[in-house]
């Protein structure tokens, strides 16, 4: 086999990998078709304001399904501004508000898709987003007044203070 055959078989490779690669993403974005645009962020004035780390948002009870539409499927820093009527992130160029309405619950967690940390360091908001999804949610220091600032927005149900999440 010559260097230019090599070289040929090798570009096809990488060509057919994208390809699958594309593929694999449009069918996700597919799969994922039942979860709503976030809402938009709003001028509310906040009653706390923190720095965090937008973890994920998966479905509901399953810490491995991450969310890809709507540009929700990337980690990085946030700002977690929580007010009377709900919560939002701005994370990374894309903005999120979770309107208290639409939040089922708040709990603590250990671990999700690619993260673990110590018990009951991560933030897990239970909510609506056309599909119920949980965001997760590490807050930069102390969290306790961020947790009770969003556990002071659930209606009508109950929340934990401590928990290890959902094994699958």
């Amino acid at each position: 086999m010559t260097k230019e055959v090599f070289a040929l078989l090798c570009a096809a490779f990488v060509a057919i990998l994208a390809v699958l690669v594309v593929l694999g993403l449009r069918g996700r974005r597919r799969r994922q078709g039942d979860v709503d645009e976030p809402h938009p962020w709003t001028d509310a004035v906040p009653s706390l304001v923190v720095d965090a780390l937008y973890v994920a948002t998966t479905r509901a009870g399953d810490p491995y399904d991450r969310i890809f539409a709507h540009g929700l499927g990337f980690r990085g820093r946030t700002t977690l501004a929580i007010d009377a009527d709900g919560a939002q992130l701005l994370a990374d160029r894309r903005e999120l508000r979770i309107p208290a309405e639409r939040i089922r619950s708040v709990e603590r967690a250990t671990w999700t898709i690619d993260r673990v940390v110590e018990p009951g360091g991560i933030i897990v908001i239970r909510h609506e987003l056309g599909a119920d999804v949980d965001t997760y949610i590490r807050v930069i220091g102390d969290d306790a007044p961020a947790f009770e600032a969003l556990h002071g927005l659930v209606r009508g149900t109950t929340t934990t203070s401590a928990g290890e999440g959902q094994t699958p």
